[in-house]
């Protein structure tokens, strides 16, 4: 029989933005069927911080959960996930969230590193997927707003944040950055969209795959389409009209020139002085006269909000100050040119930035993992704490071998020998060392803005927290 598709949407709250260094401390979904209609009980469960992270004291100002919270009501990473691929990872599931290809699945992805998991298979085996609706929000915004009332900021500018979505359409919302109250608001963000806009929410839906993708976006089309991404500016909706030029830096990659910007002031510039200005800091981004580049890439399996250049009716042209005109006029010089291959000069070879050397953060640093080693990792994650103590690392992967250790310390304490507690000790004391400065700058800054009482209750479990994990030494 055939799998009857369902979406799931989540959320997560964190103890911080890098999902290298900090940890989930909520996750919260829910199931429905096509039509957006719920199926089943939510999920919503607090995930345990180890005591060798110290969380970002802002974050928690925003989420209101303490570590002191996840520990007395949440389980360990490895607990967690097997809960997440018992009611998650259903066959036919399409995984939903909002600006969580970005952020969300980036935790989810070293979570599951971290815990022996393949990174990647949730999101594609059994006939599973993903999907972000920040972006379907944008183009909307962009190109059909009619029926939606869109925030926007108290200076006038453009905003789609979630709760002010919800607020202005008269939606529910009851406690905004609380997870699982921010899965019903998406969901009904989603209703509307749907309901206002059935044709642009259900192509975007249906096209969200990357051969979907590819087969509007890859340059052997040699047509303009329609692309909306954070990348863009807010004042044109974040929206714009590109060609494909080369493939990308690596397979499933395009890059594309945006052509709401005439090509000529480009030519004769150098593949040299165009990397200059792509990796250009933020102070000289902010400099006078700086001009960003007007190319940038699109992966396919990023679910990209991208459609056809026919969606670009009249009004639209007007609301985002770009016209067919320009867009054909640009497309003839571009081509007539040999911007193509200076362009893709640039990305030819991507961008190698400092790769992390811890391996917690080292899930982009050594290629994917093997065949042999997953069936090893199988037999990892199902070993017991009595198991552990006899488990051998003997993975091809040595990344794998240096995560055992810190598997062990932080899901199955009991397991560690007197040696492996005394090494847990020398790394957590130098991890929680590194971590410190910040943390107490920041419990200071927050600690001088008159906080409320229930901040002051968050900075005192915050100090808490601080004297009751860090070692003395330190």
């Amino acid at each position: 029989m055939p799998v009857k598709p369902t979406l799931f949407f989540y959320d997560l709250e964190t103890s911080g933005i890098d999902p290298r260094k900090q940890r989930i401390m909520q996750f919260a979904g829910v199931r429905t069927d096509e039509d957006l209609n719920v199926i089943g009980e939510p999920m919503d469960v607090k995930v345990a911080l180890a005591d060798d992270t110290l969380p970002d004291p802002y974050a928690v100002f925003v989420t209101g959960i303490t570590p002191q919270q996840t520990r007395e009501e949440g389980y360990s990473e490895a607990e967690f996930l097997k809960i997440f691929y018992e009611q998650v990872c259903v066959p036919g599931t399409t995984i939903v969230g909002f600006n969580n290809v970005r952020f969300d699945d980036e935790f989810m992805r070293f979570t599951l590193w971290r815990n022996y998991y393949d990174a990647y298979e949730w999101q594609w085996k059994d006939g599973c997927s993903r999907w972000d609706l920040l972006d379907v929000v944008r183009m909307t915004r962009a190109l059909r707003p009619e029926g939606i009332n869109w925030p926007v900021t108290p200076e006038g500018a453009p905003t789609n944040r979630l709760e002010l979505l919800s607020h202005d359409n008269g939606l529910a919302h009851e406690k905004a950055h609380d997870a699982l109250s921010d899965v019903y608001a998406l969901i009904d963000v989603a209703k509307l969209i749907k309901q206002k806009q059935p044709k642009l929410y259900g192509y975007l839906y249906n096209n969200r795959g990357k051969r979907d993708v590819e087969r509007l976006a890859a340059p052997a089309t040699g047509q303009p389409f329609v692309y909306t991404s954070g990348r863009y500016p807010k004042e044109t909706l974040h929206t714009t009209a590109v060609l494909s030029l080369a493939e990308g830096s690596q397979a499933g990659r395009a890059v594309v020139y945006d052509l709401r910007y005439d090509p000529t002031e480009w030519v004769g510039t150098s593949v040299d002085e165009l990397k200059k200005i792509r990796f250009a800091t933020r102070d000289m981004r902010a400099a006078d006269g700086f001009m960003p580049l007007p190319v940038k890439e699109i992966a396919y399996n990023r679910c990209p909000a991208v459609a056809p250049l026919g969606t670009l009716d009249a009004a639209a042209q007007e609301r985002l100050g770009l016209t067919l005109e320009t867009i054909e006029k640009h497309r003839k010089i571009l081509l007539s040119t040999d911007l193509a291959a200076t362009f893709a000069g640039v990305f030819a070879q991507g961008h190698e930035g400092a790769q992390d050397e811890d391996v917690d953060g080292a899930l982009y640093g050594g290629g994917f993992v093997g065949d042999a080693d997953k069936a090893k990792m199988r037999a990892l994650r199902a070993a017991t704490t009595d198991d552990l103590k006899r488990f051998s690392a003997d993975f091809n992967d040595e990344r794998l071998n240096k995560l055992l250790l810190r598997y062990k310390a932080r899901n199955y304490p009991a397991s560690l020998s007197s040696a492996e507690r005394e090494s847990w000790e020398e790394y957590r004391s130098a991890r929680l060392a590194a971590m410190a400065p910040g943390f107490a700058k920041q419990l200071q800054e927050l600690a001088a803005k008159n906080p409320t009482d229930n901040q002051q209750f968050l900075l005192q479990e915050l100090q808490l927290w601080y004297e009751n994990i860090m070692p003395s030494e330190v």
